[in-house]
């Protein structure tokens, strides 16, 4: 693994160069969770696209003030500019000019009216996750293509490895590995990796969760609930993701009577992932 797995907001993740650097795309990530991050880096930089990562929209418009992009890739919930401020920004500094910045926007579980806010916004797609490699790879290169005649690259073949087979006996149940994979190119170590940064990172998401639901409040147990989401969906680990889906609805509703029922539904459900994770960890991570 290397010295900082996370990726470093303002610091351009630059990929090994296709054979034509001049075409290299250049994608800006909006994204504030650290293992979405890392996933869809690593995932682009496959692709040879170059990628630079902002953790809120304020960041992504101090980033597009200072340097070109080809793309954006824009999280809607995100703390101090969500994806829709940030959108409606970059389309006001357009305005009056030919210039016309790809937006697509992703987001986890998403809800019903939710692609048409997106596009009314001035998005020009939409991504739900955890995302799924191909239709990433798909949406990327249609518009990467269309801005500035690149040619359209499918997704590189890929399945689990030998290895990724022998560790399915060892998630236990809780983690669909085989549609985690899926969603991460067949990579195995990335998979790893990502255990290893969401067991670091839990206490604090989960401490995010339970002070929300104690001070009954609702935008805040809405906010940590989704973040710690997305976090889960990487793993496809189905219970997890349906407890935290259930509190994120909870306080989008602002109806929290069977809050503490839900955030003990999680922490359960939390607690029996930890030591598949743990396993995936300490066996695939370089």
């Amino acid at each position: 693994m290397p010295d900082n797995p996370h990726p470093t907001p303002g610091t351009a993740q630059d990929a090994a160069k296709p054979q034509d650097s001049t075409t290299a795309l250049r994608i800006l990530l909006v994204e504030d969770n650290a293992i979405n991050q890392t996933v869809a880096v690593r995932l682009l930089e496959k692709q040879g696209y170059r990628v630079r990562v902002a953790r809120n929209g304020r960041e992504a418009l101090a980033a597009l003030e200072k340097d070109r992009f080809d793309l954006v890739l824009m999280d809607l919930q995100m703390p101090e500019m969500d994806g829709f401020e940030a959108t409606r920004a970059i389309r006001q500094e357009e305005q009056g000019t030919d210039r016309h910045l790809p937006i697509i926007a992703m987001t986890a579980h998403a809800m019903k009216g939710d692609r048409e806010k997106c596009l009314a916004a001035g998005m020009d797609d939409y991504l739900s996750k955890p995302i799924q490699k191909e239709k990433l790879f798909e949406t990327v290169a249609e518009h990467a293509s269309r801005r500035s005649g690149l040619p359209l690259s499918g997704a590189p073949a890929g399945g689990p490895s030998p290895a990724a087979r022998s560790a399915e006996s060892a998630t236990g149940g809780v983690i669909d590995l085989a549609a985690a994979l899926e969603h991460l190119d067949g990579d195995l170590e990335l998979l790893a990796e990502g255990a290893g940064m969401f067991l670091e990172d839990c206490p604090v998401m989960m401490s995010a969760v339970q002070q929300a639901v104690e001070q009954k409040d609702s935008t805040a147990l809405m906010r940590a609930a989704h973040s710690l989401k997305g976090s889960l969906a990487t793993f496809a680990a189905r219970p997890a993701v349906a407890a935290a889906l259930r509190l994120e609805l909870m306080g989008r509703q602002g109806s929290l009577v069977q809050a503490d029922a839900a955030c003990r539904e999680l922490e359960a459900a939390v607690e029996r992932l930890k030591p598949a994770l743990a396993d995936l960890a300490k066996r695939f991570t370089p």
